[in-house]
């Protein structure tokens, strides 16, 4: 009855205290490598694959798939790696609202919860992972909204936003194919929603259009093929537009500079690099 206590004050902090998500990253260590550091953020440790003893100050847990571990700052953590393959783990750092005055501080407390792995959760984290390998500047808003619901997952919160998981089917599709020819209707069947409430959703969500969302991604994968020396015509086409003018205006209108002045930039830091 206590770790269900337990689960449901951790559904009432975290559905009512305000929080800030201040980084996600995927990491990777090896076995027989002893790391140890000291903690600045509260953080959820979700195991990937492998396994390990995490030890916070004077706790220690065994962290698998089915578990997650979750540290509070100001804490001496240590990883010791206990499986034949690597420790590889994704950490989800923030940090809590303060002055706080509910009657629980879970937010800043070691602890861990098992039986992790209900179909949401699992969907959530896999999502989770992909836009982090993505590396995309695009994904750090939506990062942090399928984070906040991944977290919510892990206490067994039943109120979770499953179109969420249905919109990142769209931006996946986003980020693959963003040179190809996408329309609307395309990102509407991936998300399985109509175009209306696809569209309505997107922006509630991300608060920018589906196709904006499109617009700004191509040109971003712009910015770093003009950065290499690309031509403005092959940038265009690489990215997604037949039309070089019509892809130099979207251009323009979005950096303030024609693509042009992007490559020229980039040819004289290169000359000068050189020199």
């Amino acid at each position: 009855m206590k770790d269900k206590d337990f689960l449901v004050d951790c559904q009432r902090e975290y559905s009512s205290r305000k929080y800030l998500i201040t980084g996600i990253s995927m990491q990777e260590k090896q076995k027989g490598k002893h790391i140890s550091y000291d903690t600045t953020h509260s953080a959820f440790i979700y195991t990937i694959g492998g396994e390990a003893l995490i030890h916070f100050n004077d706790q220690i847990f065994h962290a698998t798939a089915d578990v997650v571990i979750h540290g509070a700052k100001n804490q001496k953590v240590s990883f010791d790696v206990i499986s034949k393959e690597s420790f590889i783990h994704l950490n989800v750092y923030y940090d809590p609202e303060v002055p706080w005055y509910g009657y629980s501080d879970i937010m800043n407390s070691v602890y861990k919860i098992s039986n992790f792995g209900q179909d949401i959760s699992e969907q959530l984290l896999s999502k989770l992972k992909a836009s982090v390998e993505r590396s995309s500047f695009d994904d750090q808003l939506h990062n942090n909204i399928i984070a906040k619901q991944l977290i919510l997952s892990s206490f067994g919160y039943s109120m979770i936003n499953r179109e969420i998981l249905q919109i990142e089917n769209a931006v996946e599709l986003m980020e693959k194919n963003y040179n190809h020819s996408l329309k609307l209707e395309d990102l509407a069947g991936v998300a399985k929603m109509n175009k209306s409430h696809f569209s309505y959703t997107f922006n509630k969500i991300y608060n920018i259009r589906p196709i904006d969302y499109l617009i700004r991604l191509r040109l971003r994968k712009a910015v770093n093929l003009l950065l290499t020396g690309m031509s403005v015509t092959y940038t265009a086409i690489s990215v997604g537009y037949q039309d070089p003018l019509y892809f130099s205006r979207l251009y323009k209108k979005y950096f303030g500079i024609p693509p042009s002045q992007t490559l020229k930039n980039s040819k004289e830091n290169t000359l000068l690099s050189n020199t």
